[in-house]
């Protein structure tokens, strides 16, 4: 009797399970049906057609699982998650007597260790004018950004200071562990989303609906093309370290014997100074007078011909002052025949 309904039991537990597989076949089959006329979302026609039990929680468990070392060969592995990635970067300033044996010494120093240079420049410390003069005094400079094996980092660093006077030295490391496992996750999840979407565009028979997963396809592609390239450049941050240096031009100072001038040699510097000072002196008015000349002329012009108008002037009113007055010449006559 036990074994009997123990049997039943099963027997009912399978059709229940059978029902709900098929019910959610259906479902799933009514939902690409209806996106296959309309296309609505690409969000519903994706988790139609892939296993309903997929979720995105999967895939962090999935990238989590590869990081840990329990994932396949391609993905992270317990070692590479211990090991740090250590940017170094250095910056040096070195002062020399011999500027051109310590740039030679630095560029033949930075090919045995096998760097290269990134960037530099090169100033002579002349003026900006475009006159030449040799009595100019010049202090050259050359300051570059290299890149050496993180492995010989110390041994290059140490060998640039002794180029000359190591004046200044500032090193920095910068831990790129985190950034790096983390676009390392973000790339697994993102690739296997990839080819979820090169799966989907394989059983698409609509030519709009197929345009939208491209797209989407394309945008994915790019975002994970920019994670490779991050990832490459801390690779080689991480292998080549950072050395800015900046080698400069000195030279030895010689201390002048101080020199205590006597009683006559002061009283000549002094005379030779006064005297040269007062025909500098006549120079400069002389220079003055004749720069003046013109002007002055051309001013005593003016004030001479304003005198002799001025004079023109008075002795019109003089003659009018001293002229006779005017005479009856009717009465004259009369008195001329009378006598």
């Amino acid at each position: 009797m036990k074994k009997i309904s123990i049997t039943a039991f099963l027997l009912s537990a399978a059709l229940l399970t059978g029902c709900g597989s098929s019910s959610n076949y259906a479902s799933d089959t009514a939902s690409i049906s209806q996106n296959s006329k309309g296309y609505s979302s690409y969000d519903s026609a994706s988790e139609a057609y892939y296993d309903s039990d997929y979720s995105y929680s999967d895939e962090v468990e999935n990238a989590d699982a590869s990081s840990n070392g329990s994932g396949d060969e391609d993905g992270l592995t317990a070692d590479r998650i211990k090991k740090e990635m250590l940017v170094y970067s250095c910056d040096m300033s070195v002062d020399v007597l011999d500027f051109d044996t310590a740039v030679s010494k630095f560029k033949e120093s930075l090919d045995s260790f096998g760097g290269f240079v990134e960037n530099e420049n090169y100033n002579d410390g002349g003026s900006g004018s475009r006159w030449y003069s040799e009595d100019d005094e010049k202090w050259q400079t050359y300051s570059a950004t290299v890149r050496v094996p993180s492995t010989d980092y110390d041994a290059f660093c140490a060998a640039a200071a002794e180029l000359g006077d190591l004046r200044s030295k500032n090193a920095s490391v910068q831990n790129v562990s985190s950034e790096y496992y983390d676009l390392s996750t973000t790339l697994e999840i993102y690739e296997a989303k990839e080819q979820r979407y090169i799966a989907l565009l394989a059983d698409i028979t609509d030519d709009e609906y197929a345009v939208s997963v491209e797209k989407e396809l394309t945008e994915l592609q790019i975002e994970i093309a920019k994670i490779k390239t991050r990832m490459n450049d801390i690779s080689t941050d991480v292998a080549y370290s950072f050395v800015n240096i900046s080698i400069n031009e000195v030279k030895q100072y010689t201390p002048e014997p101080v020199q205590k001038d006597t009683f006559g040699q002061r009283l000549k510097n002094t005379i030779s100074s006064t005297a040269s000072n007062f025909v500098k002196f006549l120079e400069v008015l002389l220079f003055i007078i004749i720069a003046l000349l013109p002007y002055i002329i051309l001013i005593g012009i003016i004030i001479f011909v304003i005198i002799l108008i001025r004079k023109s002037i008075k002795k019109k009113k003089a003659a009018k002052n001293i002229s006779p007055a005017p005479v009856n010449t009717a009465a004259q006559n009369d008195s001329e025949n009378k006598q």
